[in-house]
């Protein structure tokens, strides 16, 4: 159960979500859709992180313009509360590296020349991941030519995903990559780490469990690198092995602290309140998106008229029907909410009293069409705000992230917030 979700914390968050619209809408009314990032929430889900983390350090991860909820409000609202940061694009890093000065910057992806070379040039001191030997030579060579020195984030692929980081098939494999490394005088490997794609689903006390096996190859490769870098009177680096999932997962039993080395945890969903509902997700967090918008008019259909493209709903009650238009579709909207042929479960918005309103037929794409009238025999009228998503209401049809990715077929939570915080439709803001 989350533990925010208590009608007074919830009834002060919508108060404080209403007047950030307001003052929202007074200040850029062109976007119809409005996109609420809830700092409260962030900081609170933070804290439920750190104490778990202990002494391992927070890698805020904000890949993907942070998931949708937009590297600017969220990077502005962690400077203080993490140790590191991470991103993928060069727009994202340039975006943390003016907001963090000096916390480390690590590049989620092997980056491509260009990204590499502007970044060199610019002297953000960002930590380039590499998936070959070539690759750390040739990360070394560009800022060579700058002036700089290469730190690397290597990552060892340690778990077979076959495009995030070094693959070894043996110890043997890692010995020659470490004196390779050796031998390059303008590198400083700064974090080793490895991804476990299957730790929501993993068994941590099952020593054959896919993750556990990759966790113990990751910890002999790791003293095989170090064994190299204390010959070599190399400054010792990072550790970092685990993810949201995987950081609940394994964290508290294989913290990796005991490999004589600083370790940090990269979490990027669990600290958007994304986490809730998945096998080793992070309990008690909070949904940080909330997106609302305006009712743009109320039409009426007559029984027997049809809503939606392919006359895909007609009206069924004798008296007809009343039907609200929202000033947004498709291309802000998930799929789970376009409509009859897009989802076999019927799609919903939250009213401004918390009653459920369902949509009605396929959705076009700037316009969606929902029932006026909510369960409750409450009546949207023109101007009223309704959420596409929120978790401030506990109804079963309340279209909290979680559920909106369960209702589309169990895609990733991030796909739904990216479809909603990346819309050119979209206005993003703190509240």
């Amino acid at each position: 159960m989350n533990m925010h979700s208590d009608s007074s914390f919830s009834a002060s968050r919508r108060l404080r979500f209403n007047r950030a619209t307001l003052a929202s809408q007074q200040r850029d009314g062109g976007k119809p859709v409005l996109v609420g990032i809830d700092r409260e929430a962030l900081s609170l889900n933070v804290g439920i992180i750190r104490r778990r983390l202990g002494a391992r350090g927070l890698c805020a991860v904000l890949k993907g313009d942070a998931y949708g909820h937009g590297i600017d409000l969220v990077g502005s609202c962690l400077l203080d509360q993490c140790t590191h940061m991470a991103a993928v694009d060069n727009y994202e890093l340039v975006a943390l590296r003016k907001m963090a000065p000096n916390t480390p910057l690590l590049r989620l992806r092997v980056g491509t020349e260009a990204e590499i070379s502007q970044a060199a040039r610019a002297g953000w001191r960002i930590r380039e991941m590499a998936a070959s030997r070539d690759k750390i030579e040739r990360i070394s060579r560009l800022h060579a030519h700058f002036g700089a020195r290469a730190e690397i984030h290597l990552t060892l692929d340690a778990a077979g995903l076959g495009r995030n980081g070094f693959f070894f098939r043996d110890l043997d494999d890692i010995d020659v990559l470490a004196r390779d490394i050796m031998a390059m005088p303008n590198v400083t490997v700064a974090s080793i780490a490895c991804h476990l794609p299957d730790a929501g689903n993993a068994d941590p006390s099952d020593r054959d469990d896919p993750s556990r096996v990759a966790i113990d190859k990751f910890r002999a490769a790791v003293s095989v690198l170090l064994r190299h870098m204390r010959e070599n009177g190399r400054k010792l680096p990072e550790l970092s092995a685990y993810s949201s999932a995987s950081s609940c997962a394994f964290g508290q039993s294989d913290s990796l602290l005991d490999l004589g080395c600083a370790v940090f945890d990269r979490i990027g969903s669990s600290l958007l309140g994304l986490t809730e509902g998945n096998g080793h997700g992070e309990r008690n967090t909070s949904q940080v998106m909330h997106v609302s918008t305006a009712v743009c008019d109320v039409v009426h259909r007559q029984v027997g008229e049809t809503v939606g493209y392919e006359r895909s709903y007609a009206v069924e009650a004798a008296n007809g029907e009343d039907v609200a238009l929202l000033g947004a579709g498709w291309l802000t909207l998930s799929r789970y909410q376009q409509g009859i042929g897009k989802t076999e479960l019927p799609a919903w918005c939250i009213g401004p009293d918390g009653s459920p309103h369902r949509f009605l037929g396929r959705q076009s794409m700037n316009i969606s069409t929902i029932a006026a009238k909510s369960a409750r025999g409450g009546n949207l009228k023109t101007g009223d705000m309704c959420f596409l998503t929120t978790d401030f209401h506990g109804t079963d049809c309340a279209p909290t992230i979680p559920r909106i990715a369960k209702w589309m077929g169990g895609v990733q939570h991030e796909f739904v917030t990216s479809a909603f915080g990346a819309s050119p439709s979209s206005l993003r803001f703190l509240f």
